[in-house]
């Protein structure tokens, strides 16, 4: 007799650990580009004059 199809492997969680660890990689990058160019003060919008 036939034996049933072995199930087609999926590597859909492969692609998921791929997306996440480029993803940490990411944001390791933002944060060490950030601690190397500290913001010593954020400038507020001047308030408008009422006209």
């Amino acid at each position: 007799m036939n034996s049933p199809a072995a199930p087609r492997r999926s590597w859909l969680w492969l692609w998921i650990l791929f997306a996440f660890i480029l993803q940490l990689a990411a944001w390791g990058a933002w944060l060490y580009v950030a601690s190397r160019h500290r913001v010593d003060e954020v400038p507020l919008a001047t308030p408008r004059a009422a006209s």
